[in-house]
Order: C-alpha cells, then structure tokens, then sequence
C-alpha cells in the first residue's frame, strides 16, 4: 500500500484549479508528464548510419523542453534538436559507437530494444547509397574570400598525395614536376592578365592515403578518372594533411589534390567547392586506426582533383573554373568560365569550333581565352576594347587590332578586342591571335593559322549569354569562319543581320601582329531580321535572390530592403505573409535593335525551396505586356498567397518569341526563405525543409555542401550527396542552430532606419546558411589533341540561401475600444508586447464579417512594448454592411522578437 501511495505522490504536483478545466489540465500534462511517468523508447529511425546522421526516436513521454531529455546514443551524449512529448531528434555525437539509445527524464531512463550501427563512409564503387551527413561548425568568414576575383593574388595550395599501395619512386622529382607545372599556370595568367592575376602556390610533401589506388580510382576505359563517391574522402585527407604540415587552409582559395597514379591515366575533376572537409572511416572510437576529420574553413574554396601526369594546360584550364566573382549557372552575368567549348558531349562534336582558340576548350594545346572571356575578366584597359552596338542604320568601322603580346598595347590607334553587341543575349568578338615565335610566350603555340607568314591572323567568335543548364546542347561560344584565322579579303558574316567583319590588311606589323578590320552592315536590315531583340529576366546571384523578383506586401509599395539604382528593392523586398495577398513581381528586360510586342510572361512557385531544377513548377499568374519598348522594362504582378508553415521559390518566364535572339536569358528564380529561431537557454534550432532535385533527365548523384555558417552557429545537412533518377527530388532535413544562450548573439540591430544598438554581443544573430547544389558531367568522347579525354565537372545548379534569426520569444496583447475624435465607426488598438521593448513591427488586420481583410494598419512599439494606432470603418461597413468584425494584431518581421499573433477582438458594428 505505501508503494502504491509513493507512486501516487507526483500526481500532487499537479495544480488543484485544474481539476475542472480539462483542456488546461492537458496542456499540463502534456508538459508535465514526463516527470511523472517514465519514458518508453518505441523506435529509432534510421537504424544505422554515420556519425552526424539525425536520429529520431520515438515513445514518451518526453520533455517538451530539449534540454530536459538527456539523450545518449552507443554511450556518448547526444546534442538534442528537437522535442516533442513522443518524439526526440537527435544528432549522433562524433564520438559514438555502436550500442543502445538511452533516453533519460525526470522520472527515469529508457534504453531502445535495438542498437544504432555506426557505419563508416560509402564503399568505391557504390552508386546508390546516399553520402555521410555533414557538420558544419561556424567560423568566422574573412571579407571577401570564397568566392575568387579574376584579378589580384590567388593562393593555390597544391597537396600531393599517394594511395597505400601505389608510392613515386623519387617523391621529390615527381613533386618537383607538379611545382614546375604550376609554375607555367603562374606564368600564363601572368602573361594573359597583364600581370593582373597572379598566382601563387603552394605544395605539400607527400601524404598517404588510406586505401588503394583502385580504391580511388576506376580505370575502366569508359570511365578512366577519380570515384567521384570517394572525392570526399581525398579532399579531407589531403586537407588534414596540410593542416598537420603547418599550412592554414583558410590563406588558399583553391586546393588541388593532386594524387600519384603510377601512370594511369585519370581524367581529373574541377569545379568544386567546399567549406567543410569530413571523412569518418566508422571505426571505433577507440580503434588506433579510426580516422575522423571535420575541418572548416572560413569560407569555401575551390576543388580540383587531378593526377601528377596532366599536362600543365589542364591545370590552368581547371584553376580557370575558379575565377569568377559570383558563381552561377549563367553565361554573361559574370566571368565565369564555362566548359561550354568541349566538343565531347555533342552528338556532333565538330559543333565545338572555337576549342582550339580557347583555354576552357582544348587545353592541352595551350591556346589563349575567346574575347568573350578575356572581356569578362576585365584584363584590357577600357581604351583596348572597342564596343560597337549593332542597330539598323547604315554603319562600318576601320579598326585596327593588335595580338595579345607579351605586353599590353598602348597605341591610341589600335585596340585589341573589338565587341559587337546585339544584345544583351548575343554579342561577337574579333580579336587578333598569334603564335609565340620565339618570345617567351607560353600560349597559342598549336593555334592553327593555315597560309600566315606571321603565324596567327584574325578570330571572330559568337558569344550567345544564357542560362547554361546542364542538359542543354548550345555551345555558347562558337567560330564565325573556318578552323584557321582569317587572312586579309578573308571575312566572317551574319547575314540576317547584314553584319560582316573583313580582314583589309593582314600585316599592319609583324609581332605583336596587327591586322586591319573593317566592321560594317547595311540598311537593308528588315524589322524583323533573324532576331532583333531579346527578352530577359537577370538570374539570381550568389544569395540565390534576382534583382527582378520581389515580394511586394500590404502597405503596397513600401518595402522592408532598400532600392537599387533601377528602383527594385533588394533581396526578396518585403517579407511575405501567410495567408494573405501578397504582390509577386518580376521585371522583364528588352535590349537589342528594336522592341518587343505580346510578351507573354508566367509567374510560378515551387515549394520547398530547393537545390536544383526539374520543372517541377505551379503556374499561379500569367500575364501578356502589350509592348516594351527597346533597352526598356515592363515590371508584371500577380496575387500571391502563401501558405502557413511553408517556404518558396518563385519564377519568372518571359515566353520565346519569334525574332528573338535567344530564349535562354528569359527566366529567373528567387528563394523566398527566412527563419526565426526561438531565443532562450538555449536558442532553439531549426530544421529546415529542402528540396533536391536532378535537374538532368538521368540518374545522377547530386552534390550537396553548406556554406555560409557564422561563428556560434552549427549546422548539418544529412548527405553529401544525394543519388537520383532523372528529374527526381528527394526532400531533407537541413539543420541550423545556434550553440550558446540568448545572451550571446547580436539581434535588434537589424530594423533600416534606427541606431544600431552598441551591445556588445559575442555572436552574430543571423546566420546566412547557403545550401549548394553541384552535379557531375563526365564526357565518354575524346577531344584533346593528344588523345586525352576530357576532365569531368562540377557543374553548379544552384541553392537556397536560408536567413536564419535569433529572436526573443515574446507575447503581445491588445485591447480595442472606440475613437470618439473619428466619430461613430472610429476605434482605437492600445497593445503590447513582453518583453518590452521599442521599435518593433506592429501589424493589425482588420477583418470584415466574411473574413476578409479591409484594413492592414503597421506601426511600431514605444520603449515599454506599448503601440497605439486608430482607425475608421466607416468606409468598409458602407462596401459590407454592419457585422462583426474582427481585429488582431501581430508582431511580423521584427528585429528583435519573434513573430505572435495576439488576442482576436470582434467589434459589433
């Protein structure tokens, strides 16, 4: 009896007045139950996996409060995420090992029927089984690193490495080599930039790496390159082995992991980028052969995975990926340089003929870059590109251009690049190439030049500027002749547009060499000739947001972000509100010879917000502009309203039309995506929904890192790749949160228009996490002159860029009486807000009695949390007629305290 009475005893805790009150006593005991009863463990899922895989368990009763379930999985204490009373979400610590989890409340522990198997990395050769989660610990970024100008000093750090089985018989030759060609990389863009790039190395001694050389790399003839599923593997070792020869990760934008192969060949593979280097090989914790590595750096760097016998040329060709001031998938929004001159995934790959002319073509051979290119990277002085704008009046130009020598020209006379622009989507470059005679010259020694005494002669190419998706068959630069330079009386044309570039005099000077162009075309242009204008919407950039998308919320026409010289408010403008019309906006461009008429443009969204494209879109607008005007904009809107709890993308498309000069620069996409963590003791995580999808009609494995994670902040994503089918999506968990208390992290700071507050605080309250997407493109044809097959590639898709905030928890309330100053329908809101504090967003809906809103009142809080605002109905209850309305008011968008809703108050009008 005294037993039964002593587990009776916690049910005194609960409160006598709830006894009546049903509901209040469930939340109680929702609450509260955990004390009294102890927990079951009904499940884990998964059932394996890595360590930093999120574990659920499920059972009860648990603390609704994280931090009141102590949670250890295999025996090591695990960092709780989330918490329900029936459902835990863990992170597996890096120090677990295979064993039982055990859940511990108040009122005792519970131990799972079942163990979590820790499993080590992905075995080579397995395409189908997801990458290892990744943890990212925040650090402090560096201004300016990450992403890599085309100009200034780049740092190279090159780590050379050798599977266990495979050693250099003289490792200091064999590094020696790799140095020596880095150093003609140096040279080269030293030569090509004008002594505005320069490169610096350096190289690692040895490392080894923990498996075979089969182990890394597949030597089958069709596929002849590094595993890609163990490019993760190689990236953490070369990366720790750095590290522990005294090098800091964080002085490098670019690492090339250059392994021994003992001859075989391999492909290589550039175009990645990672902040975080992680392998666990899943031993034991206490085995003397686990290996577990988690490095950060401060921002991401640039990835190239290649052997010791590439030609020097490959190397320069993938440190070209890397300079650019913003990655993305476009053509002409930056200086990216595209592998869009490769002939090997062509059906014909005669199509690629500019290659030869082209760094980012057929390296090996070791040609300069295109004009379009060398534009892009800003390496000539304003006064050496001349830029013609192509119209229909009757125009022709003498220019003469000179080659890219040693040193660049100074002659007020000549130019060495000569732009044409069509339009923002088409433009054509002449520029003059010459072979090295006997200068230092280390590139366009295999350019070919057909009769030339002076070994070079005039190059015309095309550069058409689009969205570069990765399924897509365009070459964007082509040659407008034959595969040698032109010579004199030889040209290059565009019928359509009666343009044509003639050689008048191929040996205006012998070296650098100086040929004479005439530019010229006709007035027998037509309105319409071939494409004369082009529709275009500017894709988003590096924060995955477009300048010509906005959300524009109620009060329409004022925004939370700031304007830009076009007026367009940066960012996504206002937040949007759930459950409410919200105004989508996008801007669609015109530029080329004449306008456009009938410009068809659709509005879509897509939710969750996602790493990748397949299409998977929903139409909510679609509206035709009568007409835009040449080099002028149309700005088109349509009702939006979100749904609650849920993230998006929005997209614009402005249709194709006949007479247009490229159909690829016509959309843009726009992540709509902020998030309030709760602050406390500590802060709360946030778990993120996000979408993955395979852009390609193919299976793929979809590369996925994290970027962005500031100093006190830690997040995960739970695969470093995601395996799927053609145009499929697989939907994860992306985690973000803060790692300290309230008190720790700057918030309030953030409100346009009022004084910073001067607090002091140890970490930074918001957190912009980018979430990247990377795709491999391999090339089964081989193209280059000696034989070699091309490097395979990273490809970017795109990402999410999640703005995650710290913000107090907070409470508001409000009452509502009459305004006698407004007469018989006037009425004023008193509210406030705990805890107090000033300055922040106060929204009020007015509702008329069929639930529609007729007022939308916005107002701010004094310094003790009270707000005050008044209003008129007169003129909605003569629209609706007398009823009850109802009046609530919410904090939204503050920069201090989370979002609320207050009490709803219904007026009898």
């Amino acid at each position: 009896m005294s037993e039964i009475l002593h587990r009776r005893k916690p049910l005194d805790l609960i409160p006598l007045e709830l006894a009546e009150r049903p509901l209040r006593l469930k939340e109680w005991l929702d609450k509260h139950l955990h004390t009294i009863v102890g927990p079951s463990i009904s499940g884990i899922s998964p059932g394996s996996g890595p360590r930093g895989t999120i574990l659920t368990i499920t059972g009860g009763p648990f603390s609704t409060t994280r931090w009141e379930n102590d949670v250890k999985v295999g025996g090591a204490a695990a960092f709780v995420l989330a918490a329900t009373a029936t459902e835990l979400k863990v992170l597996v610590p890096p120090d677990a090992d295979t064993g039982p989890v055990e859940v511990t409340v108040a009122a005792g522990t519970a131990t799972s029927a079942a163990p979590f198997t820790i499993t080590g990395y992905p075995v080579p050769g397995d395409d189908t089984t997801d990458g290892p989660p990744v943890v990212t610990t925040g650090v402090t970024p560096t201004p300016g690193a990450g992403d890599v100008p085309p100009k200034g000093t780049i740092k190279v750090l090159v780590v050379m490495l050798q599977p266990n089985d495979t050693a250099p018989a003289n490792p200091a030759a064999t590094r020696s080599a790799v140095d020596t060609k880095w150093g003609t990389v140096r040279t080269f863009y030293d030569q090509a930039s004008y002594g505005q790039t320069v490169v610096t190395t350096a190289l690692t001694n040895f490392a080894t790496l923990d498996g075979t050389l089969n182990d890394f790399v597949d030597s089958s003839p069709s596929v002849q390159n590094f595993r890609s599923n163990q490019l993760g593997r190689i990236a953490a070792i070369g990366a720790r082995a750095a590290v522990d020869q005294g090098l800091n990760l964080n002085d490098y934008q670019m690492i090339a992991f250059v392994t021994f192969t003992n001859g075989t060949f391999v492909r290589a593979w550039g175009g990645g980028a990672q902040s975080t280097f992680s392998y666990d090989n899943g031993l034991p914790a206490g085995d003397p052969n686990r290996i577990s590595i988690n490095l950060t750096t401060n921002n991401a760097i640039n990835t190239l995975f290649i052997n010791d016998q590439a030609d020097w040329g490959r190397f320069a060709h993938e440190f070209g990926h890397n300079i650019v001031s913003a990655p993305t998938s476009t053509g002409d929004g930056t200086g990216t340089l595209g592998e869009d001159v490769y002939g090997s995934d062509l059906v014909d790959p005669g199509a690629a003929t500019a290659s030869a002319f082209e760094m980012m073509g057929n390296h090996d051979s070791h040609p300069l870059f295109s004009g379009y290119h060398l534009d892009k990277l800003g390496y000539y002085k304003p006064a050496n590109v001349r830029e013609l704008v192509w119209d229909h009046n009757a125009n022709a130009f003498t220019i003469d251009v000179v080659a890219h020598g040693l040193t660049e020209d100074n002659d007020p006379n000549r130019v060495h690049l000569v732009k044409i622009k069509v339009s923002d989507a088409l433009s054509y470059y002449v520029q003059v190439r010459q072979r090295p005679g006997t200068t230092a010259q280390v590139y366009d020694d295999n350019i070919p030049f057909g009769a030339s005494a002076n070994q070079g002669g005039v190059v015309v190419t095309r550069a058409i500027a689009g969205v570069m998706n990765n399924n897509q068959q365009t070459r964007f630069i082509t040659l407008m002749h034959g595969p040698d330079v032109l010579l004199k009386d030889q040209f290059a044309e565009d019928p359509a547009r009666a343009l044509k570039i003639t050689v008048l005099d191929d040996n205006v000077q012998a070296r650098p060499l100086v040929c004479r162009v005439r530019v010229e075309w006709a007035q027998n242009i037509s309105d319409d000739p071939n494409g004369s204008f082009d529709l275009k919407v500017e894709p988003w950039g590096s924060d995955y947001t477009s300048p010509d998308i906005w959300v524009d919320r109620d009060p329409f026409g004022s925004f939370d972000n700031a304007l830009d010289s076009q007026g367009r408010p940066l960012g996504n403008g206002d937040k949007p509100r759930v459950n409410k019309v919200n105004k989508f906006v996008s801007r669609v461009h015109v530029s080329g010879a004449t306008g456009a008429t009938n410009v068809k443009v659709t509005q879509y969204a897509v939710s969750p917000p996602g790493v990748g494209d397949n299409g998977n879109w929903s139409p909510i607008g679609i509206t035709t502009v009568p007409s835009i005007s040449a080099n002028g904009s149309a700005d088109v809107t349509c009702n939006w309203v979100p749904v609650v709890g849920k993230h998006t993308c929005l997209k614009a498309y402005a249709s194709a039309q006949l007479g247009e000069i490229s159909g690829h620069n016509n959309s843009a996409q726009e992540n709509v995506a902020d998030f309030i963590t709760g602050g406390g003791s500590p802060c709360e995580p946030v778990l993120v929904r996000t979408a993955i999808r395979n852009p390609v009609d193919e299976r793929r494995a979809v590369q996925v890192s994290l970027t962005g994670v500031p100093e006190g902040w830690m997040a995960q994503v739970p695969f470093a790749w995601v395996w799927l089918d053609g145009l499929a999506e697989k939907e994860i968990d992306v985690a973000i949160w803060p790692t300290d208390d309230l008190a720790a992290y700057e918030i309030g700071n953030l409100r346009r228009g009022h004084e910073k507050r001067d607090d002091h605080r140890k970490y930074v309250g918001l957190a912009p996490v980018r979430v990247r997407g990377q795709v491999e493109r391999t090339y089964p044809v081989s193209v280059m002159p000696s034989g070699d097959g091309a490097a395979s590639r990273f490809y970017p898709i795109g990402g999410v860029f999640y703005r995650v905030h710290v913000r107090r928890r907070a409470e508001i309330k409000m009452e509502v009486g009459h305004d006698k100053e407004l007469g018989e329908f006037g009425y004023a809101v008193h509210g406030w807000v705990r805890p107090a504090v000033g300055d922040q967003r106060i929204v009020i809906d007015v509702s008329e009695p069929g639930g529609r809103d007729v007022l939308n009142l916005v107002t701010l809080t004094q310094p003790d949390g009270s707000f005050e605002v008044s209003f008129d109905l007169r003129d909605a209850v003569d629209r609706f007629g007398p009823g009850a309305y109802a009046v609530q008011s919410f904090i939204f968008d503050a920069d201090e305290l989370d979002d609320a809703e207050s009490n709803v108050i219904q007026l009898s009008v």
